[in-house]
């Protein structure tokens, strides 16, 4: 065991880690915001804060209890001191300490608004505005995740397609992210991972992504939707019709199959195209699947966080790009072709059992459409 010492100085770098909520003070609220919501979307967890953050939005339970939340960040991030049982007293010098957690939840909740506690446990840590005390009568329930990661494609081809990669537990997020950046170093590929930039040279280190994506089955869903853009008036209306679909599609699935079982909580993340038409396309959906989380599935759907993200750094974004991108090249075809994009599609759709794209067909309206589920 480490000297009294050794494990000051340990927790003294826990500090350390918590250093950036004092810098934010400086920080405009809203840029804050939206690096926090960027990092959880990335699974990024270099900073206390960041962790206490992506811990918050997949365990919602931790947003009204610092108990929960501590036992949780202990688990994953202590994990080396702390098994979930016994607690040696010499390695409370050594686990992070409660009060740099709760100062890291308040800051988030609070100052930045995000992963909000029940209206009930903000009444009792004083935090519930006044506006809001007359709405709050019962305590918001606590959900499990959805976390839908997707990208669209062929805007000027003839299909439009949506593709998606659904994470049924929200730590899984992490894992995945660890996974494919552990490829990457493996295989000395430091850039994007993006289907246009697919080449004869890079080939085996997406193949190899594809792999980790599919031997992920168990807890990842792949979810696809398409329509032929012959008739559309609107790109924007058909896209949207798209979205909403593929979430009340999948979430269905979802639940039929007993994979994902309702109640949830519903997140989307999806790659940044056009800041005005994805924060009109988001706020469309959002509102359409909050009517159909109320009336479809008995109000045991809520609506989480619909956000517009760049796929720069969110390698769970960028398999959504591949995913989308491959479907596209397949359905929008034409003529034989070989070469290294062509290969990877190919490749792609059939370890995912889906080679010539989303194959179910249904009707909405007067709209016939393609899904994969």
């Amino acid at each position: 065991m480490k000297s009294k010492e050794d494990a000051v100085n340990t927790q003294d770098s826990n500090t350390q880690l918590e250093l950036d909520l004092d810098m934010s003070e400086e920080t405009d609220e809203e840029r804050k915001q939206t690096t926090i919501l960027r990092s959880v979307a990335a699974a990024k967890l270099d900073t206390l804060q960041e962790r206490v953050a992506w811990i918050l939005n997949h365990y919602p339970d931790a947003r009204d209890s610092d108990i929960t939340l501590q036992q949780i960040y202990w688990k994953l991030f202590d994990s080396d001191i702390y098994s979930g049982c016994y607690i040696d007293p010499e390695d409370l010098y050594r686990l992070t300490r409660l009060t740099s957690l709760q100062r890291a939840r308040a800051k988030i909740q609070n100052t930045y608004r995000l992963f909000r506690a029940s209206p009930e446990v903000r009444r009792q840590r004083g935090m519930l505005e006044e506006s809001e005390k007359e709405k709050a009568v019962e305590q918001q329930p606590s959900y499990e995740v959805f976390a839908v990661y997707a990208d669209e494609s062929g805007k000027t081809q003839d299909h439009l397609v949506v593709g998606s990669v659904w994470f049924l537990h929200g730590p899984e997020t992490a894992t995945m992210t660890r996974e494919i950046e552990d490829c990457k170093k493996r295989r000395s590929f430091n850039g994007e991972l993006h289907f246009k930039k697919i080449s004869k040279s890079n080939l085996p280190v997406y193949k190899e992504i594809a792999t980790v994506l599919a031997a992920r089955s168990s807890t990842v869903s792949i979810k696809a939707i398409s329509v032929e853009r012959k008739g559309v008036a609107r790109v924007s209306d058909a896209l949207t019709d798209l979205y909403y679909l593929l979430l009340v599609n999948g979430v269905e699935h979802e639940h039929n199959t007993g994979r994902g079982s309702l109640p949830r909580m519903l997140q989307l993340w999806k790659d940044a195209e056009e800041p005005g038409s994805d924060k009109l396309l988001l706020e469309n959906v959002r509102d359409r699947i909050t009517q159909a989380g109320k009336y479809r599935f008995d109000d045991k759907l809520r609506v989480d966080h619909f956000e517009a993200v760049d796929s720069k750094e969110l390698a769970l974004v960028q398999l959504a790009d591949l995913l989308t991108s491959s479907i596209g090249r397949v359905l929008n075809a034409r003529g034989e072709k070989s070469n290294p994009k062509d290969e990877f599609a190919n490749y792609l759709l059939e370890i995912l059992r889906m080679p010539g794209g989303p194959s179910e067909e249904k009707v909405a309206g007067d709209m016939t459409y393609y899904v994969n589920l």
